[in-house]
């Protein structure tokens, strides 16, 4: 009996290192669809038309980026301080951006079509032309923000819509 729970386990350890393990990344690893740089501070980095689809960018730091056209679908953005970045164009259907700080972000153009943002921070963001069909902004911070209209600045106290 003790022969056989020995070959178990052993057979067993030997298949859980056939198993690959998840992929992951280092901060300094290049953009990749999936890469996982929950953390990391990017301020002032170049991501223009990176393919970061199903990225976890989970509480990164994008300070004055450059992320205009990227492909952020799917992607975890819970948390994130994208402050001042240009995020023009930028592709974030059905991602993830929950308490994500977007002050002063450059928005314009960019498809939010399922997007959570419940919390985040869009004071002062230019949403000119952004798509946001089915997109969770409650409780979302709006005071400033240019609308998707390109025309309506949202007034003060603009929390979950775009008082006008």
């Amino acid at each position: 009996m003790r022969i056989g729970v020995f070959v178990t386990l052993s057979a067993l350890v030997a298949a859980a290192l056939w198993v690959p393990a998840p992929a992951g990344a280092e901060c300094y690893d290049p953009p990749a669809a999936y890469v996982i740089w929950a953390k990391c501070d990017f301020k002032r980095k170049n991501f223009e038309g990176a393919n970061l689809k199903g990225a976890i960018l989970e509480d990164a730091v994008f300070h004055h980026a450059k992320l205009k056209g990227a492909n952020l679908e799917k992607a975890d953005l819970r948390g994130a301080d994208m402050s001042f970045a240009d995020m023009s164009g930028v592709n974030l259907k059905n991602a993830r951006l929950m308490k994500a700080i977007l002050k002063d972000v450059d928005l314009s153009g960019a498809d939010l079509t399922g997007a959570n943002l419940e919390g985040a921070d869009l004071e002062r963001a230019n949403l000119s032309g952004a798509k946001i069909d089915g997109a969770n902004l409650d409780a979302v911070r709006m005071a400033g923000a240019t609308w998707t209209d390109g025309k309506t600045k949202c007034k003060g106290g603009s929390v979950g819509e775009c008082l006008r």
